[in-house]
């Protein structure tokens, strides 16, 4: 019976992952030149990232359902979730070195930004789980605004992206959220040991 529910679940883990790539992260990141012609040397991203993704959600779903965390999983979840956001953050930039002061700059009618609004919440989701394993919410605060601050201003200093305060925010909310539900799935998975 455990089997046929893992095999369900790597099912469903790969559908989600491949409607995540196919129809929001791949089209967004696709939209920048310089990450564009990267992905374009490889002829597999697509399937790299559908591939690590679905893993990634798998093993999850295998440990909420044995309710323990591996602390082997995180390493490699974090690892590789590290390793993207760097790519992201630091490659796809339009403009290398400019601020935007505008707070809601994202609320528009255009499905490409409304696309990477929603993909800079999801973005920094892991990074607030990962603080969220050993923070308090006030602790998370200061740490999750200070990397933050910290990824804006080193996008703008290194001429590799823009200072924006839209993304401060945005990034903020997806921490947030992560850092939540690090809190409400710590209830039923062991992760107090970690």
């Amino acid at each position: 019976m455990k089997k046929i529910k893992y095999i369900i679940g790597l099912l469903i883990s790969v559908l989600v992952s491949y409607l995540v790539i196919e129809y929001l992260a791949y089209p967004t990141l696709s939209s920048y030149p310089r990450l564009s012609n990267t992905m374009a040397r490889f002829p597999y991203t697509k399937f790299t990232l559908i591939l690590s993704l679905s893993i990634c959600l798998w093993l999850a779903y295998i440990q909420w359902d044995l309710k323990k965390v591996s602390v082997i999983y995180l390493y490699l979840a974090s690892t590789v979730y590290l390793f993207l956001l760097f790519v992201v953050l630091f490659t796809k930039a339009k403009s290398y070195h400019d601020i935007s002061l505008d707070v809601f700059d994202f609320i528009k009618p255009d499905q490409r930004d409304i696309r990477e609004a929603i993909l800079n919440v999801i973005y920094f989701m892991p990074l607030g789980a990962i603080y969220g394993f050993k923070a308090n919410k006030y602790e998370f605060v200061v740490i999750a605004l200070v990397t933050i601050l910290g990824v804006e201003t080193i996008q703008y200093a290194f001429y590799l992206g823009t200072f924006a305060l839209s993304d401060i925010l945005l990034n903020f909310i997806g921490s947030s959220f992560g850092f939540a539900l690090c809190k409400v799935l710590g209830k039923r998975l062991d992760i107090e040991s970690l």
